[in-house]
């Protein structure tokens, strides 16, 4: 699906915004007001959860900027559908921000500026991000192997950038600066404890359907209970130091790679491959045979993506939570301007990564723009549950094998040439959209 008009307007960021028909079903947009309600039943009867006034969209805006999680949860779960008190709108509209201001000439263009920078992931070795299932281990045409996790390319990249940033005055919060979870309890210490408990509370409060939670509690494996954690507890919880943070823009730091079935079919081969061998032993045949069933799958493509928050799913609205966010996106500009700033970045990755942008339809995924190419509004739960401008940037692919030679050396502790180069990227994106369309 192509986004044709600009998203400037409500119905512009509707339409993005909304990746399922059963959606509907949760909001209505009227004169002088839009409305949310907890469920379809609740809809079909009137009953309301929340309705924001043309007059106070300005107030609920600005309770994101200006209000901690809590306070944001219980004013939109007091309203209903009853403006705000007079008394709760004049402390909203009086309450002070730090905004920003470019200075051009200055020694110090930035200062004031803040920054949020999330190096996705967290492994800290091969095993882990093994574990995590996000890492790359390729064989090159010598035979030579090529290991590394996109866990150190996305910390390397943020401290490359904050680096950069700081030099202009500007201040940086990274959600992690080693390659470790964010979340406060690890998860092989969590996970004993509080898994069962933790998929019956998030059953409960909607975040994830009652199958999923009998799949959890009955059927999943390691992977797939790290999976479940990463996504409700290590995310949120990364989402709500950023948004503590209050930043003007946030970085979502981020690798792609690419699976074809051409990768996998030299993959095939090379098991064949080892079956055709004489082993001495069947140990060292196993060990070649487990080591290729391990390894990525190589590409011959290479390009970059950018994500901003929108197609919400099927679901993705039943808790109230992700209600408040939707809402939150449909009222206020952080997606208009998270477009604006994510083209600055992937021009940047086009010319100075000199690769094409993604040009392909995505499962989950909008193209924002005839004009926008390579970036795409998608249902990661990262874009929607971070507030204010940001973007997701996945540049260049990292199952390239021309790529991945280079990355390698991130595992003999060295920083790729290509990591500095997508820092630098994020960098001029930001100093760019700063001067253009922050002065006001």
């Amino acid at each position: 699906m192509v986004f044709m008009a600009g998203c400037d307007t409500m119905s512009g960021r509707v339409s993005l915004l909304v990746g399922d028909d059963s959606l509907k079903d949760y909001y209505s947009i009227e004169s002088g007001s839009v409305a949310m309600y907890a469920s379809p039943e609740d809809r079909n009867s009137g009953k309301v959860e929340c309705r924001v006034y043309s007059g106070e969209y300005d107030v609920f805006v600005k309770m994101f900027r200006v209000l901690d999680d809590d306070a944001i949860r219980e004013a939109y779960r007091a309203k209903g559908g009853a403006p705000f008190s007079d008394a709760f709108a004049a402390r909203i509209r009086t309450m002070e921000e730090n905004r920003f201001r470019y200075r051009p000439g200055s020694a110090l263009p930035l200062e004031g500026l803040r920054v949020a920078v999330d190096p996705g992931h967290s492994a800290g070795s091969m095993e882990e991000a093994i574990r995590e299932s996000k890492y790359m281990w390729l064989f090159d045409r010598d035979g030579r192997r090529l290991k590394f996790h996109e866990s150190r390319l996305n910390l390397a990249t943020a401290l490359e950038l904050k680096e950069l940033l700081e030099k202009e005055g500007a201040r940086v919060m990274l959600t992690r600066n080693a390659n470790r979870q964010v979340y406060p309890v690890p998860y092989d210490a969590w996970a004993p404890r509080n898994f069962r408990r933790a998929v019956l509370e998030k059953q409960r409060e909607k975040f994830i359907t009652d199958g999923e939670a009998a799949m959890l509690l009955t059927r999943a494996g390691d992977k797939r209970r790290l999976k479940f954690f990463n996504s409700e507890y290590e995310m949120p919880y990364r989402a709500k130091l950023i948004n503590a943070f209050h930043p003007h823009i946030t970085v979502l730091v981020h690798y792609d790679s690419n699976g074809e079935y051409g990768g996998y079919r030299e993959k095939y081969a090379r098991v064949l491959d080892i079956l055709s061998k004489n082993y001495g032993s069947r140990a060292a045949l196993m060990t070649d045979y487990s080591e290729v069933m391990r390894s990525t799958a190589e590409t011959d493509r290479d390009f970059s993506t950018v994500f901003v928050p929108g197609c919400f799913l099927r679901g993705e609205l039943d808790a109230m939570e992700a209600r408040i966010e939707f809402l939150r996106l449909v009222l206020s500009p952080d997606l208009n301007n998270s477009i604006r700033y994510s083209v600055y970045v992937m021009k940047n990755f086009r010319k100075m990564l000199d690769l094409p942008p993604a040009d392909m339809a995505l499962p989950g995924g909008k193209k924002t723009g005839l004009c926008r190419k390579g970036v795409y509004a998608r249902n990661f739960r990262m874009t929607r549950l971070v507030r204010g401008t940001l973007c997701l940037g996945e540049p260049l692919q990292q199952n390239n094998l021309r790529e991945a030679r280079e990355l390698a050396v991130i595992s003999e502790g060295k920083v790729p040439r290509r990591v500095k180069t997508v820092a630098r990227a994020y960098y001029e994106a930001i100093r760019t959209y700063a001067a253009q369309h922050m002065n006001d």
